[in-house]
């Protein structure tokens, strides 16, 4: 926010007002303060800084979106502070992401060989069943395989752009993974917030996972569980 600060003139203050508001600009640094001028009228909230209970400095004209202050004292500082960080909760409140127990989302892929190759060089797992067609063949496999812990990647990526999303951190997780994936299988994970529990920090958010292939065979399942801080997630009733 916006913060303007104007102080009256010509009072003998029975405290330190500058002090006072330097404190406050300290406090809450993530908002802008600034210093009354004649252009300068407007702010979301504006604090009158006033040295006695005479009020000399004129207000009137001063526009604030949300509030203004008029501040005689050490003690009226402290009305700001609790101002303050109750637009604070509330700011985060509405930030806060709802989760609804039941709810369910999904993204599809297609596997390409760019996938195994970039995998394979960052996982250092060249392993010749993921990466050499004949010997996949050989051994009755349709062609090379996706590696396992690449297909289930799909799902974290589920689970970190879109349920529960950003600011969840995977605790456990209990996978299999019944069928292989192929080079150009289309994948359609699913994932399903099953159950939360809460704790005096965070919840738990128990995650069904699931991926299918283009003719509908699972050929992933698993039980996640993420911790879900309150700093950003809500439950809804």
């Amino acid at each position: 926010m916006k913060i303007g600060i104007k102080y009256c003139g010509g009072c003998n203050s029975h405290y330190d007002r500058v002090n006072e508001v330097t404190k406050l600009i300290n406090q809450f640094p993530q908002h802008t303060f600034v210093y009354h001028t004649l252009e300068d009228k407007v702010c979301d909230v504006w604090l009158i800084v006033c040295g006695c209970v005479t009020c000399c400095a004129a207000a009137e004209e001063l526009i604030a979106v949300k509030k203004k202050f008029i501040l005689y004292s050490q003690n009226d500082f402290v009305k700001v502070v609790v101002y303050l960080k109750q637009m604070e909760e509330a700011s985060l409140i509405r930030q806060k992401k709802l989760l609804h127990i039941g709810e369910s989302v999904s993204m599809v892929k297609k596997f390409t060989i760019s996938d195994i190759t970039n995998f394979s060089k960052l996982a250092g797992n060249y392993g010749k069943v993921y990466v050499d067609e004949n010997f996949a063949s050989y051994y009755d496999f349709k062609g090379p395989v996706v590696h396992e812990i690449l297909l289930e990647s799909f799902i974290s990526t589920v689970m970190t752009r879109q349920l529960p999303g950003e600011g969840a951190v995977l605790i456990d997780k209990q996978v299999r993974f019944p069928l292989p994936v192929y080079l150009g299988n289309i994948i359609t994970a699913t994932v399903i917030l099953n159950d939360i529990k809460e704790t005096e920090q965070f919840y738990i958010g128990e995650v069904n996972g699931c991926c299918k292939n283009e003719t509908g065979n699972i050929v992933l399942e698993g039980i996640y569980h993420q911790m879900m801080i309150k700093k950003v997630f809500c439950i809804a009733e």
